[in-house]
């Protein structure tokens, strides 16, 4: 039995959570092409017959503009200690950005780059990139991030998804399970729906929102007369004008992100549940401590 915790770091929007919801086989991890997505360090747990993977998702590493921004940073870092191997998502449609070269330099004070038979290097959305270009963007991640553990990947393709887990596999530890068998996340189900309620949002409002929402989960019961889940969901708003724009016109936006998340929510427990949905504004919430906490980001 091959078992063991993989750290999968990056720059924001290379494919981390994506990755790993597919492996897993469950939506663990929110998805969303806007940076900050996620925001916890999250467990997806693949387990087989054969083997058990044990994803550590993590945040985007980045350039940090606020407390929040530091917070996901450190939860990142502090991420790849501890773990049986690091694995390195990154956008191999482009040459190494800056924020490449920083999180290369952060495995390196971390001490992964000094064990590169712990390290794979995924390189991803390959059908993006030009054949003629191949060898130099190659080349180019192999030197920051050295290791012989390299596989080209296209995950909304579906692309060498299975030679990336046999490379996994291979390179894990023979253990024992961790964890049993139905458990694919170590967050609570609480969590995953306020989650779902966020990735909608993303998705449906303008690029002045994403940074600035955060959602958490008020009451989670069941409903005595009918035997519904009663789900409350608060979202988190910096300014008034946010506010309006989540709940748009008429409250015709607030109505979409329930009706998208609740169906999501609902294939996730198994049963109806009755969402409810509340906007509150905490002004500057990304640089309040005690919000972070509250929040669990720190």
């Amino acid at each position: 039995m091959k078992a063991g915790l993989v750290a999968v770091v990056g720059k924001p929007n290379v494919g981390k959570s994506t990755l790993i919801n597919a492996i897993v086989g469950h939506k663990v991890s929110i998805v969303s092409d806007k940076v900050q997505t996620t925001r916890k360090r999250v467990l997806g747990i693949a387990t087989t017959d054969d083997f058990q993977i044990i994803f550590v998702d993590t945040p985007g590493i980045h350039k940090a503009k606020h407390k929040l921004g530091a917070a996901l940073n450190e939860t990142a870092q502090q991420s790849v200690h501890d773990v049986d191997l690091v694995l390195v998502m990154t956008d191999c449609s482009r040459m190494p950005a800056d924020e490449d070269k920083n999180v290369s330099r952060i495995l390196k004070e971390s001490g992964a780059l000094n064990q590169p038979e712990k390290l794979i290097l995924c390189l991803n959305k390959m059908d993006k990139l030009k054949a003629e270009d191949v060898e130099r963007v190659y080349e180019a991640y192999k030197e920051l991030f050295p290791t012989e553990n390299i596989v080209m990947t296209s995950l909304t393709r579906e692309q060498n998804l299975d030679i990336l887990q046999g490379l996994i596999v291979k390179l894990l530890p023979e253990n024992p399970t961790f964890y049993p068998d139905d458990i694919y996340t170590d967050q609570p189900m609480a969590f995953l729906a306020a989650e779902s309620v966020r990735e909608k949002a993303l998705h449906l409002t303008r690029e002045e929102i994403p940074h600035s929402i955060a959602t958490y989960c008020e009451e989670w019961t069941r409903d005595e007369t009918d035997n519904r889940l009663l789900i409350r969901v608060v979202i988190l708003t910096e300014r008034d004008g946010q506010k309006a724009i989540i709940l748009g016109h008429k409250g015709a936006m607030i109505k979409e992100i329930g009706i998208q998340a609740r169906r999501e929510i609902e294939e996730m427990v198994g049963e109806q549940v009755f969402l409810e949905l509340f906007v509150k504004v905490r002004a500057d919430w990304r640089q309040s401590p005690r919000w972070l906490k509250e929040l669990d980001y720190i």
